[in-house]
């Protein structure tokens, strides 16, 4: 009866995407290229719900063993267990390394960059850097340029303000933010990852969080790595049944980006597995206070969007003022991920028609094919993730990606961790894994010469 209803759904819900899809380009003057783009990710996004429709919960299967239980005494030691300072170690290496490689490809070719100094600031105040760091200096603003601050949320120039303290400048406290969120960050993924799959596959999540082609925004004064630390973080304490803890992380993680909220989804979804397992194994009575409780703990993780409603009532008289200035200012607001790629692909021709090749292969193919390979590489990896994964990896990409002009997702793409275990998953084989890593590194030292050198990377 189970796998009938989970048939249907899955064949319901891939037919409604079906449906939207077609609606919606008879709707609008799409080109062929846009509705082959548009159609392929639609197709991908709908295998994927087909995929979770046909395995919803982990507690429809029976138990669930901890790889720890199949380890023997020597494997189990703390050292084992817990590689923290490697990790740590690793993380900080690759930074360093993104430093100088980033450093050295912007000064190929000049004759005379400047200083070390003024040349590290050339090469990472790109993007969106400039207005966090003007936001921690001198916080929101209604005049000017800088009023336009009011789209970025709050949290990572707080984090940089507050260790501007110590060090009285703007650029350092923000790439030590950076390196210790990422250092931090990828510990909570280790141990998130560890506790579903084997330790060698955990720190492979580790690897993919840091060599994924645009992970060098985790070094960039940026809010990429807090983001990941705080969503680890929340992720690990749901997988610990530490609900309140996950949400008060989940509720940093959307004061710290527009998309943190939607980690809510993970924890609902794991919660929803708890009370099935309770009713499955006749304790539901029992537990029912409990129960309770962790689901309250949910109405936590909204408050830091509302925190930054707030910050946009107190300082313009309006609390949605972001989003006029997101529509006014950059064309951007919420679509359907299908169209974007559609308005992708079009560009990526005019812009091919144009000979303007830097546009091409510094904006459009990479989002094209990022946001492509993501759902291959999700709907891989499906079946060895848990199915909250899945579901929270489905939410993220349709607002992710669902922006009408997306120019960044390669980078908002690489902050979502369920790419990282099902990159992980993905790479069991030693040839797989060593053709993934090279092929990633070489993708991100391709974008990150195109970064610095002042590309259409953001």
């Amino acid at each position: 009866m189970e796998k009938k209803w989970q048939l249907w759904a899955g064949i319901a819900s891939a037919a409604l995407v079906s449906i939207i899809f077609i609606w919606r380009s008879l709707t609008r003057n799409a080109s062929v290229l846009g509705l082959i783009a548009g159609g392929i990710m639609a197709a991908l996004f709908a295998a994927l719900i087909v995929a979770l429709c046909a395995r919803p919960f982990a507690a429809l299967k029976g138990g669930h063993l901890s790889p720890d239980e199949l380890l023997g005494a020597r494997s189990l030691r703390r050292s084992r267990r817990h590689p923290w300072g490697e990790i740590v170690l690793f993380v900080l290496m690759t930074r360093i390394a993104a430093l100088l490689i980033g450093y050295l490809l912007y000064r190929y070719g000049r004759a005379y960059p400047g200083g070390m100094w003024n040349t590290l600031a050339s090469v990472w105040e790109h993007s969106d850097s400039p207005s966090y760091l003007g936001i921690a200096e001198r916080w929101y603003v209604t005049e000017g340029d800088p009023r336009f601050h009011i789209v970025f949320f709050p949290f990572y120039p707080c984090a940089i303000w507050l260790f501007n303290l110590i060090f009285n400048n703007s650029l350092i406290s923000a790439m030590v933010v950076s390196a210790a969120a990422s250092a931090v960050g990828a510990v909570f993924v280790y141990e998130a990852a560890a506790l579903d799959m084997e330790r060698d596959a955990a720190l492979r999540a580790v690897k993919y969080m840091l060599v994924f082609p645009a992970a060098f925004f985790l070094t960039a004064p940026m809010s990429e790595a807090l983001f990941i630390m705080l969503s680890a973080a929340a992720i690990y304490f749901t997988r610990k049944k530490q609900y309140l803890w996950a949400c008060v992380f989940g509720a940093l993680s959307g004061f710290t980006r527009s998309v943190g909220g939607l980690i809510i989804v993970f924890i609902a979804w794991e919660i929803a597995e708890d009370f099935i397992t309770a009713y499955r194994m006749g304790t539901i009575k029992e537990e029912r206070r409990a129960l309770i409780l962790n689901a309250l703990c949910l109405m936590i993780v909204p408050l830091g969007l509302i925190g930054y409603l707030y910050i946009n009532y107190a300082v313009t008289g309006n609390a949605l003022t972001f989003m006029k200035y997101q529509k006014e200012h950059w064309s951007q607001g919420f679509g359907l991920f299908f169209e974007t790629a559609a308005t992708q692909a079009d560009a990526a021709a005019r812009a091919a028609q144009r000979g303007n090749m830097g546009e091409l292969w510094g904006l459009w193919i990479p989002n094209l094919t990022a946001s492509i390979a993501a759902l291959i590489m999700m709907l891989t990896g499906a079946k060895k993730l848990r199915p909250a994964y899945t579901a929270y990896f489905l939410a993220y990409f349709a607002v992710a990606c669902g922006a009408t002009w997306l120019l960044s997702s390669p980078r908002y793409l690489t902050a979502c961790i369920p790419l990282m275990l099902a990159a992980a998953n993905a790479s069991g084989e030693r040839r797989t894994d060593i053709a993934m890593t090279a092929a990633c590194t070489m993708m991100q030292a391709a974008y990150l010469y195109m970064y610095v050198n002042g590309y259409y990377v953001y």
